[in-house]
């Protein structure tokens, strides 16, 4: 069995489970379908992963090059998680804002725009499917309950408040009409759409919001019993998301005392250093008073936040000269989050470019409920989520050429977080700040994500309830309360992928300072991000092989 096969083959797998995420990145031929979650689509899946990674173990690695020994060795890790998600189906049932199946159609649909009356009509038909997948979703929900996975409670309120901002929406502003027609599309299609989103797809999120209400709420977990661990296989489940998010054996005990000692013991005094000399506040708690309470300190408007966000993301593009060679083509346009679903998700996303030039990256920043956002955070976010951030890592394996196309799209979770806070203290290397406030935003940040190794590990290992978890966040961190209960209902819905952060960012400043030291004065940081960035996204293994062999390579 050829590499090649192997690679085409797990494309394959992953565009026809997922036929949404297919269109958003640009793939059109299953435009008029939707997710297939009945057992035997599950099982056939299953199947078709465990073949490719049969098939990939199987060829013998010493015959490859580099790129292929990574190729390899990524279609080996991807069908390796990704068969066990299937098989133990506890990613495929979950009642989450950010990962459910139901509101991730939402998410998907904010980025969704058809080109053509051709793909409209794709769409449209696509879309009578709704029942039908929301049904499946349902059967889903009732099996992890039976199985003993029931949702958390504060969670699956938060999904039927996703919900009901959507049926709220008036017919003219609904997504998914607003997704399906093309520029130039006639009153004939644009009745068709308006007629399937009131009379197929309103209908079906309403009768799916009604099933969670009447019931999953009754049976969901409280709000001292959280986590993973209060479920009968819980521990085993986070043990495996724990690989799949940070791509280590990492024990949940060790990323719990990472996040605190990071937190508690090696910020404060930059804390007390940059609140001197930003505020003449060098006491931590009273500086994260301050900084959480002065409403002068807030946003006034959605309008400020996005000139904010825009003008900070134009000063990063334009000082990349000397920290980069690389660099995407595609743009970075900021885009608000919609507001029908806004209250519930997180500060900001980035959504990668599709692959057919339809659609640029797009860094979504989440404007409700502006007052309630302080602006000294926002820096650090715009340069995570979009530049030097997350538009340069995945924007640059998206437009790499000569690798098969799942690696263009590789889950890298750890090195994409890991780069995004990266790129954050990068920005203060590149003198992006402007100011000491918007350098307190940047620890704030670094807080956060230390934080995110605590009270996720805590919930989900050590059995936390939601108000300690939120009650480290206050002591530790100025993040103001209705966004650490956002933050930490968000991390309650998605065990593992908080992790995912701190964990890459050690790794890549690990290898900054390995490479350092072998090279010397021929250390070039430009290089550097070069060379972690042009392979793809990776495992933090094949990361630190691929920086290691660069770093030893430019040394003789």
């Amino acid at each position: 069995m050829s590499l090649e096969s192997v690679a085409d083959r797990l494309w394959a797998i992953r565009l026809k489970s997922d036929p949404m995420a297919a269109s958003l990145m640009g793939f059109h031929d299953h435009d008029a379908e939707l997710a297939d979650f009945s057992e035997e689509a599950i099982e056939g899946h299953t199947s078709a992963l465990r073949s490719v990674l049969a098939d990939a173990e199987a060829i013998d690695s010493v015959t490859l090059d580099q790129k292929d020994q990574i190729t390899r060795d990524l279609a080996i890790h991807q069908a390796e998680v990704t068969s066990q998600a299937y098989e133990g189906r506890y990613l495929l049932g979950a009642v989450d804002t950010y990962t459910g199946a139901a509101t991730g159609l939402l998410l998907g649909i904010s980025s969704l725009s058809a080109t053509n009356a051709e793909q409209s009509q794709a769409y449209a038909d696509r879309w009578q499917e709704v029942p039908r997948f929301l049904d499946q979703v349902l059967q889903l929900n009732r099996a992890e309950i039976a199985r003993d996975r029931p949702p958390a409670r504060i969670v699956t309120e938060r999904v039927i408040n996703m919900i009901d901002g959507y049926l709220d929406t008036a017919i003219e502003d609904d997504l998914f009409v607003k997704a399906t027609l093309h520029d130039g599309a006639s009153d004939a299609q644009r009745d068709e759409v308006t007629q399937i989103a009131s009379e197929v797809i309103r209908p079906a999120y309403a009768a799916y919001r009604n099933a969670l209400t009447d019931e999953v709420v009754p049976i969901a977990k409280q709000n001292d019993r959280v986590g993973l661990t209060y479920n009968s296989d819980g521990d085993a489940v986070y043990e495996k998301l724990i690989h799949m998010y940070t791509s280590l054996p990492a024990e949940p005990q060790e990323l719990h005392d990472y996040g605190l000692a990071d937190a508690t013991e090696h910020l404060p005094d930059e804390w007390s250093e940059v609140g001197e000399r930003a505020l003449g506040i060098s006491d931590i708690s009273t500086l994260f008073d301050r900084l959480r309470n002065d409403p002068e300190l807030s946003y006034e408007s959605a309008d400020e936040m996005v000139d904010h966000a825009r003008t900070t993301v134009e000063r990063g593009w334009a000082a990349i000269d000397g920290w980069f060679g690389a660099r995407p083509e595609s743009p970075c346009d900021v885009v608000e989050v919609p507001q029908a679903i806004a209250k519930d998700l997180p500060p900001a996303y980035y959504m990668t470019p599709s692959s057919d030039g339809s659609r640029p990256g797009q860094y979504f920043l989440n404007t409700h409920d502006p007052p309630s956002r302080k602006r000294f955070n926002y820096e650090s976010i715009h340069f995570h989520e979009a530049i030097p951030g997350h538009h340069f890592d995945r924007s640059l394996s998206m437009e790499l050429e000569n690798i098969p196309e799942f690696r263009k799209r590789f889950p890298a979770f750890a090195m994409a977080e890991g780069w995004g806070l990266y790129s954050e203290r990068l920005a203060d290397e590149m003198g992006l700040y402007s100011s000491d406030m918007d350098r307190l935003g940047m620890l704030s940040a670094d807080a956060w994500r230390a934080g995110r190794l605590v009270v996720d590990t805590g919930m989900h290992y050590m059995g936390w309830s939601r108000q300690r978890a939120i009650d480290w966040f206050v002591e530790w961190t100025p993040i103001p309360l209705p966004v650490i209960e956002q933050e930490v209902d968000r991390y309650i819905g998605m065990p593992g992928q908080a992790l995912s952060y701190k964990v890459g960012q050690r790794e890549i400043f690990r290898l900054r300072a390995g490479a350092e030291k072998t090279l010397g004065d021929r250390f070039v940081i430009a290089d550097f991000h070069d060379a972690v960035l042009t392979s793809g996204g990776m495992t933090l293994p094949l990361l630190g092989r691929v920086v290691e062999d660069w770093a030893q390579g430019r040394a003789t």
